[in-house]
């Protein structure tokens, strides 16, 4: 395989970081990169992850009711983590107030890393099928890499986490493909798995999007500026996506 993924992989990692630290450097804008990170999710959700997950549904001959079950499970499963074991109710004055507990951040950006990780695979793999396909596959990775960077800090940080702890996670996000790449070294992910992980990723990220970087942005920010940087964030993806498809 050579080198040359693993130069790819660099630029990926780059590419997390940079989008990472520019979320870290306006923390106090942090709601509007909720925002942004909510539109980014939910996009590619549906025109990245799931339009994979279909096509390899129909090329195993597998159901697509299968694969929404999957979707499903991805859903609940985070929001039973999230919204019943990470937020905690705490009285303040004589009123209750939710609480959410850092770890359910740390579950989130965890979710991202194992997306990357995920992206790494499908570079790795591509390059043992021929150079085009897997500097293809690269190339429409690193193009949403800097979404993937601020996604994962948002969430740290909407969780109280500290800056420490969103650099650390946002280390291990940016790894993830380097690490993705590495493992196609020793063994070949079968299909049959892809099928069931996708599906289950993008139940996740719809929830996140949907139900935690949004809402999360909704209170921090008028409304106008959520809806915005929402929608750009979802439009940017959708744009890159379909440039990458065209071409």
């Amino acid at each position: 395989m050579g080198f040359f993924p693993f130069i790819l992989g660099l630029i990926a990692f780059s590419a997390t970081l940079s989008g990472g630290f520019v979320a870290i450097k306006y923390r106090s804008q942090h709601g509007a990169f909720s925002a942004l990170a909510a539109g980014v999710l939910i996009a590619i959700s549906f025109f990245d992850l799931l339009p994979e997950a279909l096509d390899l549904a129909a090329e195993l001959e597998i159901p697509v009711l299968n694969v929404m079950y999957f979707v499903a499970a991805g859903f609940v499963f985070l929001l039973i983590l999230e919204r019943y074991f990470s937020i905690v109710r705490v009285l303040e004055g004589q009123t209750y107030k939710n609480v959410r507990r850092q770890w359910g951040g740390w579950l989130g950006a965890g979710e991202i890393s194992a997306h990357a990780f995920i992206e790494g695979l499908a570079i790795g793999l591509g390059f043992q099928i021929d150079v085009q396909t897997g500097v293809a596959v690269a190339v429409a990775i690193i193009a949403h890499d800097f979404c993937d960077g601020i996604s994962a800090v948002s969430l740290m940080l909407n969780t109280r986490n500290t800056r420490k702890a969103a650099i650390q996670m946002l280390a291990l996000a940016a790894a993830a493909p380097m690490l993705g790449i590495a493992s196609t070294l020793f063994f070949v992910l079968p299909e049959q798995s892809l099928l069931y992980i996708l599906p289950f990723l993008v139940g996740g990220f719809l929830y996140l999007g949907a139900c935690d970087c949004l809402l999360d942005a909704f209170e921090k920010n008028p409304p106008w500026v959520t809806a915005a940087f929402s929608v750009l964030g979802f439009l940017v993806i959708l744009f890159v996506i379909r440039t990458l498809q065209f071409h």
